[in-house]
This record gives C-alpha cells, sequence and structure tokens, in this order.
C-alpha cells in the first residue's frame, strides 16, 4: 500500500527526477513543489508489524501556487533589463534570457493564488490519506477539516477545499466542512493556525543576519561566473542571482514544464542556495529564532491531548458535543509550518546553523518539509505489548494486535517521511511513547513560560496563558465556515 501511495504521488510531479540522481527541485526550500522528502532517517514509514493507526492529523502548507505580488514584480524588473539591453552569450544554457518573459498568463487575477500544479498535489494528497488510513474515515460520511483564513489570499482555505475534494470525493461540498480560523480575532489567541498574527512581538527576520552573511558568500562567485559568459550591457545582480531558484521552481510547477532557469547554477550551486533557505527558515521561525520558535507550541500541545483523549472521544461545546474525526486535516503557510517543526523535538540536537561556511552533514533541511504542501503529520499507533521474541504469536518482538494489552505511540512524518523524536524512539517504528511525548510538549511550554509575557502585550484579551482546542470545538466564534 505504500508504495502505492508513493507511485500515486510521484505520478503527480511534473518534473521527473533524469538519470543524474541530483534533482534541482529537491533543493530549493521553501520554493519548490511537493515531492516525498528522502528517506534520510531509515525508518520505515510503513505501519509497524503489531500496531495499528488510530488518529492521524497532519499540518501542511498551501499547495504550489503562482508568485505573490513583489516577487512577480522583481521577475517583470528583470524582463525589463533584458528586453531593453543588448548582448549576446558564449553558453546556451544561458541564450533563454535574450527572449525570457515572466510566464504567467492573467497575473491580474492569477497572483497568489494555487496554480494547476497545486490543485494536483492536493487531490493528489486527500485520496493518498484515504488510501493510507482507510480505517479511519467512513466512506460517504461528513469529514470536519481546518485552514487559517489568512486574510491575504484565498490560498491556505482553497487548499482545504482541494484536499476535501481529494479525500471525500464528488459528494465533498455536501459533506465536508473546513473551518476557516480568523488568527487576526482576539478571541483566537494561541487557538488558530498562525497564532503569531496576535503576537506583538513576533519578527520574521529572514533569518538576518545569518542569511545576509551566506548570501554574501555564495552568491558573488556565481554572478561573476555567469556574468563572464555574458557580452555587452548586460550583468545579472546579486539579487538576480538570489531569484535564479526561486524561477526555476515557481516556473517549472507553473507550466509544467522543466524551467530553462533549473539549468543555470552548477550542482554546488544549487546547495548552496538550499542552506541560504535553511538559515532563512532556522533564524527566521525555527530552532535558531528567539520566541518566534515557541508560537506554535499551544497547537502542538492540544494534537498530542488529542492523541491522549483517544480515537471516541467526545467533547463538550456550547451548544451541544463535538466528535472530532480521526483524521484531523489543517492548512497555513509556511512560517507556521515550520514554526510546527521547531516544537516537536525532532531536530532539538541539530547544531546552531553558520552563517559564513555551509554544514553539509546537517540533518535539517527546509527542502525536505516546507516546500509548497509541505506536511508535518502525526499517528497515534496502538501496538500489542512487547512479548517474548521466541513466542509464536509475535512478530518483531510485539504480539499481534488482538492483544487487549496494547501500548500507545506518537509517530511524527515530515514529507512522508518518519523523523525521531530526540532520545524518544524506543516503540515500534522508532515512535515515541505518547505519555512520554506528551511529557515532552508539556516541559517545552514549560521553558517558553507566559506567551503573554513572550509576545509582550498589554491588551487584557490575552492576560490568560493560549490554550488551543479548535479540534475539539466546532463553534469557536473567529471560525467561518467554507464549503470545498
Amino acid at each position: 500500500m505504500q508504495r502505492f501511495v508513493k507511485l500515486l504521488a510521484a505520478s503527480l510531479t511534473v518534473a521527473s527526477v533524469t538519470a543524474d540522481d541530483f534533482n534541482v527541485l529537491q533543493h530549493l526550500g521553501g520554493n519548490g513543489q511537493w515531492l516525498p522528502g528522502p528517506e534520510v532517517t531509515g525508518i520505515s514509514s510503513d505501519v509497524p508489524q503489531g500496531c495499528k493507526v488510530e488518529l492521524a492529523a497532519f499540518f501542511a502548507r498551501h499547495g504550489s501556487r503562482y508568485p505573490d505580488q513583489g516577487a512577480y514584480n522583481g521577475w517583470v524588473n528583470l524582463s525589463k533589463r533584458l528586453q531593453e539591453a543588448e548582448f549576446d552569450v558564449s553558453d546556451e544554457k544561458l541564450a533563454f534570457l535574450k527572449t525570457w518573459e515572466p510566464v504567467l498568463s492573467n497575473p491580474e487575477r492569477q497572483i497568489a493564488q494555487i496554480s494547476p500544479t497545486g490543485y494536483g498535489e492536493l487531490h493528489a494528497m486527500g485520496s493518498t490519506w484515504r488510501l493510507r488510513y482507510p480505517d479511519l474515515y467512513e466512506y460517504d460520511t461528513p469529514f470536519t477539516l481546518w485552514a487559517n483564513y489568512y486574510k491575504s489570499g484565498p490560498r491556505v482555505r482553497d487548499s482545504a477545499r482541494l484536499f476535501a475534494q481529494g479525500f471525500v470525493g464528488p459528494n465533498a461540498t455536501a459533506l465536508a466542512t473546513v473551518y476557516a480560523l480568523n488568527a487576526s480575532d482576539p478571541a483566537s489567541w494561541g487557538n488558530s493556525l498562525a497564532p503569531s498574527d496576535l503576537c506583538s512581538a513576533y519578527s520574521d527576520n529572514g533569518g538576518s543576519p545569518y542569511s545576509d552573511e551566506w548570501n554574501a558568500i555564495y552568491t558573488p562567485p556565481i554572478a561573476s561566473r555567469l556574468n563572464a559568459m555574458i557580452r555587452g550591457n548586460f550583468n545579472l545582480t546579486l539579487a538576480d542571482v538570489q531569484q535564479i531558484p526561486y524561477l526555476c521552481g515557481f516556473e517549472t510547477q507553473i507550466t509544467g514544464r522543466r524551467s530553462p532557469f533549473c539549468e543555470i547554477f552548477t550542482e554546488d550551486e544549487i546547495l548552496d542556495y538550499e542552506y541560504a533557505q535553511d538559515l532563512r527558515y532556522w533564524y527566521g521561525t525555527g530552532l535558531g529564532s528567539d520566541i518566534e520558535k515557541y508560537q506554535m507550541l499551544p497547537i502542538l500541545d492540544m494534537v498530542v491531548q488529542r492523541f491522549a483523549d483517544g480515537p471516541d472521544a467526545t467533547y463538550k461545546t456550547k451548544n451541544g458535543t463535538f466528535v472530532p474525526p480521526k483524521i484531523m486535516a489543517s492548512f497555513s503557510n509556511d512560517g507556521q509550518i515550520n514554526q510546527l517543526v521547531a516544537a516537536l523535538g525532532v531536530f532539538d540536537n541539530e547544531p546552531q546553523l553558520s552563517g559564513n561556511k555551509s554544514l553539509p552533514y546537517r540533518n535539517f533541511r527546509s527542502s525536505r518539509f516546507t516546500t509548497m504542501r509541505g506536511t508535518v503529520a502525526f499517528e497515534r499507533l496502538s501496538c500489542a505489548a512487547p512479548a517474548a521474541p521466541c513466542a509464536s504469536n509475535t512478530t518483531y518482538g510485539y504480539a499481534q494486535h488482538n492483544s487487549t494489552d496494547s501500548q500507545t505511540y506518537m509517530r511524527i512524518r515530515l514529507n512522508d517521511v518518519v523523523y525521531p523524536v530526540v532520545d524518544c524512539t524506543s516503540g515500534p517504528g522508532s515512535s515515541c511513547p505518547l505519555s512520554k511525548y506528551q511529557g515532552i510538549v508539556k516541559a517545552k511550554l514549560a521553558e517558553a513560560g507566559s506567551f503573554t509575557k513572550l509576545c509582550n502585550t498589554t491588551d487584557p484579551s490575552f492576560s490568560s496563558e493560549p490554550h488551543a482546542n479548535f479540534f475539539m470545538n466546532n463553534q469557536l466564534s473567529f471560525a467561518s465556515v467554507v464549503k470545498p
């Protein structure tokens, strides 16, 4: 089953890997389309023998999209400068620059919207999750999911809608309900898919000053190499150099054809760009940041509590009760995905990233989870208690699941790859005992301290510490209903 799921996802990738093992599209940080992550941990993502998945949840970035206005303005500027210049090139890989124009056909309508590749990613994601967890959703029944309302545009809500269509099928409009959470509403304090929106002290610095230091190191040699192949009155600036991999990723998924920008950088130069992306996320919103790395902890705490309550839990609401789905699907943006990754505990032993040299053996690579449709997924595993290795009813030392003496574990998957929690791998498939993981998350909350103080807020609406419960409550005042 897992092999089929991966083949299904791969079939919707618009640019396949060539004979060369290196695929530039897997090293673009947050600017690449979704691809299954490389299995770098050596842990199978199949459900371990003797276990079953009782609950699953995920937080995903929106699907592949057209560029935002600011990025598109950069494309237009580059195109205008190219058209106004007179130049020739000595390398055919650069010949396309003489006639290049931005690939958007109707930018006024397309800017920041989900692209057709995004449609495919999200539909495939929906059907893939149905195939992976066939026992967690009953055919042709109501299904609830969540999205960040994201006032800047509908791409996050649209991603949830497209996922629902792939997951529920032709009756998605009738059966599925997307709760879009308004993270700017004071009532959503610490209880949304973008809690940093209400944190006045929050500041994503884009990885500066470390990213600035690295950009000043790796981009000038690339600019010099490329400009040496251009004869005339045009030169690529350092900003142009940083834009080339971005254009590679976006043009490829927008057009469905490999962009000529993907052929310009060498393999080492692409890896240097990837490291720049890692610095951007590590120090902007990740484990190298100050308060930014704590923002999604209340949400992670909610997920763990939902898993601890068990698959059949019913929750009281203002006007009744709510039974959450056994697959909890939610969509947000890259910043929130990276904040959540920082909270998980899977990179807690990673050294701080250097701004003056690349760390080639690092485990933290944003290309493996902050891509378009990048996904942080959780599984509650129920596994039979360990049995004697020689017992006749065991497989790999775990009794078959017909035993009533079962134990529960948490397992985390980033873009389909299992990542172990640091110092908590005693369960099947390197999973973490659920009770122990809950303790790890509580300790992280205690380390963070008061969110009111962290966010430096004096608003009386935020005087109490945040408590997330949107997975357990379908009657929140800041949630609006969107239908697929």
